[in-house]
């Protein structure tokens, strides 16, 4: 055991690394040609030019809550309330109030004998402050 622990073996790792591997943890990445712009790499994902908003969620229950100041969005699978409040703020230049963000389960399908599923999906009910509207949400 004490062969493992030797000041030797320490030493030879030291060398393996030379001054030119060099190791950075916690870098920002650039996106886009503006070079001001730098995002962390745990967010990346989701600023990386795609939106966390995949659509408007069209339903009956949807159009009702419309005339009470709620809309619903389909979101991507790990958008979370911060994000989806911010990016409505700038996309429809709206106040949000709040954010209510539900998972719905995977269905099973069936077409004679076989069986599939109808995918998962996230959703999210935005409610905004008085005196706002989304006119792209009542068509």
């Amino acid at each position: 055991m004490s062969a493992l622990f030797s000041k030797k073996n320490k030493i030879k790792n030291e060398k393996r690394f030379s001054e030119k591997d060099e190791v950075v943890v916690g870098k920002t990445e650039q996106i886009g040609t503006d070079s001001s712009q730098t995002v962390n790499p745990k967010y990346y994902d989701h600023l990386s030019g795609e939106s966390a908003i995949t659509g408007f969620y069209v339903s009956e229950k949807a159009g009702l809550l419309n005339g009470f100041n709620q809309y619903l969005f389909k979101v991507s699978g790990n958008a979370n309330k911060g994000q989806l409040s911010k990016e409505i703020e700038k996309m429809f230049d709206v106040k949000v109030e709040s954010v209510k963000i539900m998972n719905t389960k995977r269905k099973i399908r069936s077409v004679g004998r076989h069986s599939g599923f109808k995918p998962g999906f996230k959703k999210a009910v935005i409610v905004l402050k008085k005196g706002y509207t989304i006119e792209q949400a009542k068509a």
